[in-house]
């Protein structure tokens, strides 16, 4: 990233901040984001666009608060269905739906269930990440057919992940609408796909499996994805990342 890109996010960030309280432009939890993605593309003429000047990945520090912090969400690369897979084979039986909620380490097996361990494996020669599963039982490997590539991996952390602003905000309620100030930005930046390779071995980015099933409608019974993807603990932010507080 280009020091003219920061300071040109410093600039507007500066002029955002001006603004003092604004009403949100979305109610609920992504409010927060799409306001200032709104009052940012207005600072770049008008330009709607997640990313700022298609280098800076912005976030709600809102994630901040959380004891880990999401880099991103994708579902594995193969097989296509994934998630069902190991849902229907693994997950936990609620109301008759089954459930995969579980945190995946690559330094050691988790244990879910009691009955299952999963872990994240790095595998350098075949370029993948693969998801496997031990019966913790009989300490036998009992699936390891769900994989992400490297290609899908570095594709993503070279787009959205190299440099991240995570934007902080008060907020206040006034006549039944939802206000933000935007105070500070924390910007995130030197991350590498060796260094998320690292990180993934060593057990501080880990893979956050969260899929349910839809309980009613057209999709019921069908898999649901409720966010999976790879999270940072957040005590080894800046181990991982540049951190520069604006």
């Amino acid at each position: 990233m280009t020091e003219k890109v920061v300071e040109n996010f410093k600039k507007d960030f500066s002029l955002i901040k001006q603004k003092g309280f604004v009403e949100s432009h979305r109610s609920h939890n992504t409010g927060i984001g799409k306001t200032f993605e709104d009052l940012i593309g207005v600072a770049e003429n008008n330009r709607q666009h997640v990313d700022y000047m298609d280098e800076i990945e912005i976030k709600s520090s809102r994630d901040l608060s959380n004891s880990m912090v999401t880099l991103f969400t994708k579902s594995p690369s193969y097989p296509k269905d994934a998630n069902t897979r190991l849902r229907e084979q693994f997950g936990k039986d609620e109301e008759g739906l089954k459930i995969l909620h579980t945190t995946i380490p690559g330094n050691k097996f988790n244990t879910f269930l009691g009955k299952f361990g999963f872990k994240l494996e790095v595998n350098e020669t075949d370029k993948r990440i693969y998801i496997i599963v031990k019966d913790l039982e009989t300490d036998r490997i009992i699936d390891s057919s769900c994989y992400y590539s490297f290609e899908d991996l570095q594709q993503i952390i070279e787009e959205k992940c190299k440099n991240i602003a995570f934007i902080t905000a008060s907020n206040k309620t006034v006549n039944n609408k939802e206000l933000f100030h935007f105070e500070k930005a924390t910007l995130l930046t030197g991350l590498t796909f060796r260094k998320f390779l690292d990180a993934v071995k060593n057990g501080n980015i880990l893979y956050d499996i969260r899929i349910g099933a839809y309980r009613s409608g057209a999709n019921e019974g069908k898999s649901h994805d409720h966010g999976s993807g790879f999270r940072i603990k957040k005590e080894q932010i800046s181990q991982i990342f540049t951190v520069d507080e604006i």
